[in-house]
Formats: C-alpha cells, sequence, structure tokens
C-alpha cells in the first residue's frame, strides 16, 4: 500500500460530471501494485472554472492528467504538443508534464485496439464497419487508420466535417455512409470483419435500443464491438450472441485505454489482471 508522503505525485481526471469514473481506482490500483508514489483523483470542474483548474495544474506541478467531456478540445490551446493521434482527432484525453511542457495524447482508439488483440482479433488488413460519429468514433477510427485496416466504413445519421478532414489525411479508405440506408448497411456486413457500434444507442436507461434492426444483418464469422459497457450485453450483442458470433462490450476499451495512458506518463505497462480484479472485471 502506497503511504503518501511529501514526494507524493499527483494525476487526475478533470471533467463534467465525473464522479462515476473508474478511473481513479484503476490508477491507483495500478500505482500501489508496482510501488510507485502517485495518487489519482477526479476533479469536478464547472466550465467557467476550467481555466483556473489549467493554472493549478501548473502551480501543483501535476505529473499528468485525463480530460473527459466537455473539455477534450477545449484543453487544446493549453497545450504545448500533440501526438500525431491527437493532432489529427484535435482532441485529448491524456495530458503529461513533460519538464513543464504539456503534451496531449487521445488513447481511447489505441485502447479499443489492444482490447481486440486480447480477443485474439487482429483487425489489420480488413474491412471495418463504425456505427456512429462522435467523438469515440473519431479516435476509434484513427488508431485503426494508423494501424493498417483495408478499410472504414462509417454510418452516422449526418455527415461531419472531421470525415472529410480524415479522407485526406489518411491512407486507409474511409467511406461514409447514412444510417438509413438498411441495405447498404446489411450489403457491407457481408464481407466485413468487424462491426463496431459507438453510439449511446442501447446504454441504459434505455437497454432496448439496437441500430441493427435483426440477425439477419450479422453474417456467421462477424465479429462485433459495442463500447457501451452499462449494460454489459445490449440488444446489439444480444443478437451477436444469438449468431453465435465472437463479441465484446466497452469493458476491455475503458480499461485499456487507461493502461495506454499510466504507460504514456509512467514508461510502466499497467498491470492489467490486477486493475480487473478491483473494477471487478474479473
Amino acid at each position: 500500500m502506497n503511504t503518501i508522503t511529501g514526494y507524493t505525485g499527483l494525476y487526475g481526471i478533470v471533467a463534467n460530471p465525473i464522479k462515476h469514473s473508474l478511473s481513479p481506482m484503476m490508477h491507483n490500483t495500478a500505482f500501489q501494485y508496482l510501488g510507485i508514489n502517485d495518487v489519482y483523483l477526479a476533479f469536478e470542474v464547472t466550465e467557467e472554472h476550467f481555466h483556473d483548474f489549467m493554472l493549478s495544474a501548473k502551480t501543483l506541478h501535476m505529473k499528468g492528467f485525463n480530460v473527459s467531456m466537455p473539455y477534450k478540445e477545449k484543453i487544446l490551446p493549453y497545450l504545448d504538443e500533440l501526438t500525431p493521434e491527437a493532432q489529427l482527432c484535435q482532441a485529448v484525453n491524456t495530458v503529461k508534464n513533460e519538464n513543464g511542457k504539456w503534451i496531449g495524447h487521445i488513447s481511447d482508439g489505441r485502447g479499443f485496439i489492444m482490447a481486440c488483440e486480447e480477443k485474439g482479433w487482429d483487425v489489420r488488413h480488413q474491412k471495418i464497419v463504425i456505427l456512429g460519429a462522435g467523438g469515440a468514433a473519431k479516435a476509434i477510427i484513427a488508431a485503426l487508420a494508423f494501424h493498417d485496416v483495408q478499410e472504414i466504413v462509417i454510418y452516422n445519421r449526418s455527415v461531419k466535417e472531421w470525415v472529410e478532414t480524415f479522407q485526406e489525411k489518411l491512407a486507409c479508405p474511409i467511406v461514409f455512409k447514412p444510417l438509413s440506408d438498411l441495405q447498404s448497411l446489411k450489403d457491407d456486413l457481408k464481407d466485413a470483419y468487424l462491426l463496431i457500434q459507438t453510439t449511446n444507442v442501447g446504454m441504459k436507461p434505455h437497454p432496448e435500443g439496437c441500430l441493427i434492426p435483426d440477425v439477419s444483418y450479422l453474417r456467421k464469422e462477424l465479429k462485433v464491438a459495442d463500447i457501451i459497457y452499462n449494460p454489459k450485453e445490449t440488444k446489439l450483442l444480444t443478437l451477436a450472441k444469438a449468431q453465435g458470433l465472437d463479441y465484446m462490450n466497452g469493458e476491455g476499451m475503458i480499461v485499456y485505454q487507461g493502461a495506454v495512458s499510466f504507460e504514456f506518463w509512467t514508461d510502466c505497462p499497467m498491470p492489467i489482471s490486477e486493475v480487473k480484479k478491483s473494477l471487478k472485471m474479473e
């Protein structure tokens, strides 16, 4: 068990709201298990006080922190440098204090790929279909493109400006189609390796929601990921289960995006098994 001293380093997460976050449990478990003299706290900060938080982070020499909604884009003017993924997404969820210089990174997409790797899924050179085009989808798509996937097809109700930017800057073909075109979605899923659901459809308190009309859309070889983790089994995953498909919820992505942040800060791998035990995922 860590003992807090005058030398204890400070990490945290800033968002509003944030009290529900699993991050303090994850990172403090990792620090304690590895004997690192640091602590991680949750900071619930209103938008009018976000500037004050950033001044305080510098004044207190915070070693790093995570950033969640609504600050993933608002933080950009405060940073000195961005990693290639964060630069592409123009969003940050991890900040590292490197000798007084603030470095911004985004770990969500790489965390998703690590969760796939844990499942034994190799997405390289594969066609991926993604439902949704929000912040999570953007981070996942950027990571997939850097990971040499063959093609990404995005289905969303409306086109997002960032999609065109990605199409221009990334070598991986990225195709946008309207979510209302169900026949096209069905056709794309016939030769896709992986379907990723990134919207809040199916999340509590409306777990009955599902963007896939029925099991006829899910061919036998398809893999299905839903980044929702509450409930653990969304209606989409229930359909995948009924078809005997390999599937996963969002728990793995939550853990591994934290692991990416942890290693970005400390240069140490996060003890995944211990963290999962603390979160009652094992």
